[in-house]
């Protein structure tokens, strides 16, 4: 065992941080927030995963300010009134020996009023034909608005006993929104050459840096590679990107793909492991540290990935989300015993972890050794009605062999 996953099981020590292995749970967004305040929920989710042995959680999706999040319900990152409670949650996760980076974003031109109840705003004009939304084009204005908002975010995030924070700059979101001249068509100094579509991430990097030099080394990010859009980002776009971010001194580059509009193409190489390749592709360009990432179901295939160099990192989510003892399961040979995610094995089959998607908006997992949300959110009858729609899919999935996972 110990020869088998040698890769995956080796310390590491970044930005004085020390890993204890390579696995990084990678960016989960549970949506129970209550008015942009970490709850409870969030505390014993993120808690909980901590404890899954990973080296590090990565906490998703952190909204900038109220119009920056996809749902009323996200967690809200730099107000003064935010912080106890955000260091309560950093806090909480490091008692259980694990690193703990926040992700921070602004939905940008993606956004969707019905779950926000805000004006949609990005770089130019946008229609999102998906949802039937023009984004309008923000003011100079706006965008310092914005730019003021990210660097408290980052500070505040610091100050919060953060280890790391990760700058969302893919997945069609408002920073990669500006770098993108899918999205960008602006003809002030914010837009047009690629020089100036990087600027609002420039000057939030340069001013954070100024008022704080120690986040040097501490602040990660994630990029696309693929757009899957003409003039969107791709994996050449993408090397020119990490080679002008390496001048902020960055901890980690975590590499996906896709917009919302182009998300079936995304997983599409997900499943065949392009994501992987788009990973090491920019690895082989930079030496700062990669985190591949994307369809990563079992620590076996991490430790391959690790040792042909596709990755310096690897980060799982949805199999820690279904499972979140995968890792000691593993470790200790008891595999057998590790319950997958349904999706994973049939594409499609469940979703009940993008919230996004569902009704009420209530993250949850139908496996019976998942994260359960408190009774508030989650009455004890909806929870046997899901173990119930897990079992009648883990039968259909297995199709009745002696393979069927049992609790």
């Amino acid at each position: 065992m110990k020869k088998k996953l040698f890769y995956i099981k080796e310390k590491k020590i970044l930005s004085g941080k020390i890993f204890k292995n390579r696995i990084i749970s990678s960016p989960i967004s549970i949506n129970l927030s209550k008015n942009g305040y970490v709850t409870k929920e969030n505390i014993s989710f993120f808690s909980n995963l901590a404890k899954s042995g990973v080296a590090m959680v990565t906490i998703g999706a952190a909204g900038v300010s109220k119009q920056a999040s996809d749902t009323l319900n996200g967690m809200i990152v730099g107000e003064k009134k935010y912080f106890k409670k955000l260091k309560k949650l950093s806090n909480s996760i490091k008692k259980n020996k694990a690193l703990v980076s926040l992700q921070l974003f602004h939905v940008g031109a993606q956004g969707n009023p019905t779950h926000t109840k805000q004006k949609i705003i990005g770089p130019s004009k946008y229609y999102f034909k998906e949802i039937n939304n023009h984004a309008r084009a923000l003011t100079k204005n706006e965008i310092y608005k914005i730019k003021n908002d990210f660097v408290n975010a980052i500070i505040q995030a610091y100050n919060s006993n953060f280890d790391f924070i990760e700058l969302h700059l893919a997945h069609g979101y408002l920073l990669h929104e500006f770098i993108s001249s899918h999205f960008n068509k602006r003809k002030d100094n914010y837009g047009g050459k690629f020089e100036n579509r990087l600027r609002l991430i420039n000057e939030i990097l340069n001013e954070a840096y100024a008022l704080n030099p120690a986040l040097k080394g501490k602040i990660g990010f994630r990029i696309s590679a693929n757009d899957y859009v003409e003039k969107g980002l791709n994996i050449i776009r993408a090397t020119k990107l990490v080679k002008h971010l390496e001048q902020f001194d960055p901890a980690y580059f975590v590499v996906t793909a896709g917009l919302y509009e182009t998300a079936k193409f995304k997983y599409i190489d997900m499943k065949n492991g392009e994501y992987w390749n788009y990973a090491k592709k920019i690895k082989k360009i930079t030496s700062i540290p990669v985190i591949a990432q994307g369809g990563i179901t079992d620590l076996y295939t991490g430790n391959n990935l690790l040792k042909k160099k596709f990755g310096d990192f690897i980060g799982l989510a949805q199999s820690l989300i279904a499972d979140p003892d995968l890792i000691k399961k593993t470790l200790s040979d008891k595999e057998d015993e590790i319950i997958p995610c349904i999706a994973h094995i049939k594409v499609g089959a469940c979703h009940r972890c993008r919230y996004i998607k569902q009704k009420k908006q209530v993250f949850s997992c139908i496996t019976p050794t998942s994260w359960k949300p408190g009774s508030r959110l989650l009455k004890k009858d909806e929870i046997k009605k899901d173990l119930k729609i897990w079992e009648n899919l883990n039968k259909e999935i297995y199709k009745n062999k002696d393979t069927i996972r049992k609790t």
